[in-house]
């Protein structure tokens, strides 16, 4: 019957977090289409601001039912593993809608030029394509799926962040130092962002691994240090 009462408890938790994921893809979502048009203004930023609010509340709630699970299931070393993975991921989520609230109020209170805005735009729409695809093998795959789907995705996504990181080395060559320092108040800090959202997509995939695979951030941790 306790198994039961667990597995039953990771489907709801399942459902709830899939939403959350989704809700915290469509900040980022109208943020891009919003900048794409130009179209960025103090309603706007506050539309974020109110998405950014169920943001914060999904997260509370969701490590709330984690806590309670914990407390009336008495969950063994899967379940447990599979509740931390859905808590840290839930972080990863929140820190993203954090960022996507940074780079619209950056973009409402200053006017970026149209060769940085496009920069940004199209890295940000290879983000998002990104997002989506492991947002979708988490409804569908299994974790060892998810995670080869990111790790390809995110292969892609550093080959195109490089190539703007090229692009945007040209344009600042050619720009006055007044102009370069206006841009490393915000218009560098946002597209830092860019690269940290691509960063927790794939710390989700890692959460999910985690829980088949308890030894992977050994493994990965001991790599690093060996390169």
């Amino acid at each position: 019957m306790n198994y039961e009462m667990m597995k039953q408890s990771e489907r709801e938790l399942q459902a709830e977090f899939l939403k959350y994921c989704e809700h915290v893809y469509n900040i980022w979502l109208f943020v891009h289409k919003s900048l794409k048009t130009k179209h960025t203004t103090q309603k706007e930023l506050e539309y974020v601001y109110s998405m950014e609010d169920i943001s914060n509340h999904s997260e509370a709630q969701i490590q709330d039912d984690c806590i309670w699970s914990i407390s009336k299931n008495e969950p063994l070393a899967n379940h447990l593993r599979y509740l931390i993975a859905i808590i840290n991921s839930s972080k990863d989520l929140e820190r993203m809608s954090d960022y996507a609230v940074s780079a619209m109020r950056f973009f409402v209170n200053n006017k970026i030029p149209d060769d940085i805005r496009i920069l940004i735009v199209n890295i940000m729409h290879d983000a998002l394509s990104a997002n989506a695809k492991v947002n979708q093998s988490l409804k569908t795959k299994a974790a060892i799926d998810t995670y080869k789907t990111c790790q390809t995705v995110y292969t892609h996504f550093r080959k195109q962040y490089d190539t703007m990181l090229d692009a945007l080395s040209t344009i600042l060559k050619k720009s006055t130092v007044e102009q370069i320092e206006s841009l490393f108040r915000g218009a560098i800090i946002i597209i830092k962002h860019i690269e940290r959202l691509m960063d927790h997509v794939v710390n989700i995939a890692e959460n999910f691994m985690f829980i088949k695979q308890p030894d992977l951030f050994f493994t990965k941790q001991s790599k690093q240090v060996n390169k």
